[in-house]
């Protein structure tokens, strides 16, 4: 695949994910690595399945089919390869929601997180991504969904002593609970190539 070329499952997302997955794809291709997408964004349920999914009491084997890793990277000659969860940001900081973390630590993933105003392209294993500097709640009418107080579950469980903010107005996305990182101590991606 190009690095010019953003595949199809980008369309229509925030020009934020298209300029990371550009920049992802030059590093691992640079260094000799085959990256698809796995369906961005996307779950493996189908939608006969949804009703069922949506009132299971949260095994794991449901948040992993909910939140599936963004693509696959293969590096033929080592025999290695990762599932990879990609995230952007303009800021020194990320956010990961609580769901996804819980799946990303199933699915075993490398989390890559693209600076795009330095062009710089972190990463780090779920399983020993440093604790968040906060968990967030956002304001929300609704109570939580099952995969949602999953998620919460195990973040907060990861990581107890971080601070737990409650009903933070928030006016973008979901309003699942996620974790705010800092990129600052993160390694590059190239150290994992």
């Amino acid at each position: 695949m190009s690095v010019q070329s953003v595949p199809t499952t980008f369309l229509g997302r925030k020009q934020l994910e298209a300029e990371a997955w550009k920049l992802v794809c030059k590093v691992f291709e640079r260094h000799g690595w085959k990256i698809a997408p796995l369906g961005l964004n996307r779950s493996l349920v189908l939608p006969q399945a949804e009703p069922l999914v949506a009132v299971a009491p949260n095994p794991p084997t449901v948040i992993m089919l909910v939140c599936v890793p963004d693509c696959i990277a293969v590096h033929e000659p080592t025999r290695r390869s990762w599932l990879v969860e990609l995230k952007s940001t303009n800021r020194e900081t990320f956010a990961l929601r609580a769901r996804d973390f819980a799946a990303l630590l199933m699915w075993q993933a490398l989390l890559t997180v693209a600076h795009l105003p330095s062009g710089t392209i972190y990463a780090c294993l779920i399983d020993n991504l440093p604790p968040p500097k906060s968990i967030i709640i956002p304001q929300c009418e609704r109570e939580l969904s099952l995969w949602d107080a999953g998620g919460l579950t195990v973040l907060q469980s990861e990581f107890p002593e971080v601070e737990v903010l409650a009903n933070v107005p928030v006016s973008t996305g979901s309003r699942a609970p996620f974790g705010l990182w800092e990129i600052a101590g993160l390694p590059r991606l190239e150290a994992f190539l």
